[in-house]
């Protein structure tokens, strides 16, 4: 008698023709992330426009058994926090800039 697979997330018997487990839910099928070039550039240029969702895309990659796939998830980090640092440095930059003009505007009114 054959025995049939066991789902890895909650060890109930399921169907080798199955896409998800039916009790837990959990995918069967994982397909892993790409680490083509066109894959990479995608993954890095999304870290870098999207800077906190690299870090998640990054843990994806880190998950992952193979060493380029985890190289490409340490980059991927490194690019999207780089990314958010100088993001957040503009923006303070921005804000103080915004609120001395505005200081100075309510000088000269109250001069006024």
């Amino acid at each position: 008698m054959d025995e049939l697979p066991t789902c890895p997330g909650c060890h109930i018997a399921i169907r080798p023709t199955d896409y998800f487990c039916f009790n837990c839910g959990k995918n069967l099928h994982v397909v892993p992330p790409g680490t083509t070039p066109v894959d990479q550039i995608k993954l890095y240029a999304g870290s870098i426009l999207l800077a906190p969702m690299g870090i998640f895309w990054g843990l994806k990659y880190l998950r992952e058994n193979d060493d380029k796939a985890k190289i490409v998830g340490v980059i991927a980090m490194i690019l999207s926090g780089v990314t958010f640092i100088i993001a957040t440095q503009y923006t303070v930059a921005f804000i103080n800039s915004l609120n001395s003009q505005v200081g100075q505007q309510l000088q000269g009114i109250e001069g006024f």
